[in-house]
């Protein structure tokens, strides 16, 4: 039994300190941590680009503040390990998000003058571990195209990819799974309406 308490003052501990680090930094009491892992990627160096600026704007003050994810830029990280860095950094969510991009470019016949033909398959999955869950998820989007080549093929791929892993993805700019009152319980004493006859 005292076990169990010293257990559960623990976590408490760990709670208040969080809250209180939260609101030194200028964030709110329930501002989620996240390690937001740089995409890992084959292919298109302008798409992995696209897909970290995307993540960023989700996960960003003051919602959520990001903890420094530099110590896993070189190391081989697989979605089964996202717990453990949860658990090492402290962190209550961590992302790790995936691209897959392959182009194939076909050129037409010789004397013919029109633009290449460019086939595109994509896969983009954001791996995600939410500590309050305990389960690593997985959101994807893929693409498969071929069309003319144009310069701005890759930002309206990476477009239509991240509609479609926004479709399943849970986390918002504004979180919508936290209470209303982002620092404390507080009491409404806004006056009430009253319809006059």
């Amino acid at each position: 039994m005292a076990f169990l308490m010293a257990l559960s003052l623990g976590f408490l501990a760990e709670a208040a300190d969080k809250q209180e680090m939260n609101r030194k930094l200028g964030y709110f009491d329930n501002t989620r941590t996240v390690v937001l892992l740089p995409t890992r990627y084959t292919g298109s160096d302008s798409a992995a680009a696209i897909l970290n600026r995307e993540m960023r704007q989700i996960f960003r003050y003051p919602y959520y503040r990001t903890i420094d994810a530099s110590d896993y830029a070189g190391m081989a990280v697989s979605p089964s390990s996202l717990p453990d860095i949860a658990e090492k950094s402290g962190a209550d969510i961590v992302i790790m998000p995936t691209l897959l991009w392959h182009q194939w470019i076909f050129h037409r016949f010789l004397f013919d003058d029109g633009d290449a033909i460019v086939q595109t398959r994509a896969i983009v999955d954001i791996y995600s571990y939410k500590k309050e869950e305990g389960t690593v998820r997985d959101d994807r989007g893929t693409y498969f195209d071929t069309e003319d080549e144009g310069f701005v093929r890759t930002t309206y791929i990476m477009d239509d990819l991240m509609k479609k892993v926004y479709k399943t993805f849970p986390y918002r700019r504004v979180p919508t799974d936290v209470s209303k009152s982002l620092t404390e319980d507080t009491k409404d004493d806004t006056p009430k309406a009253v319809m006059k006859n």
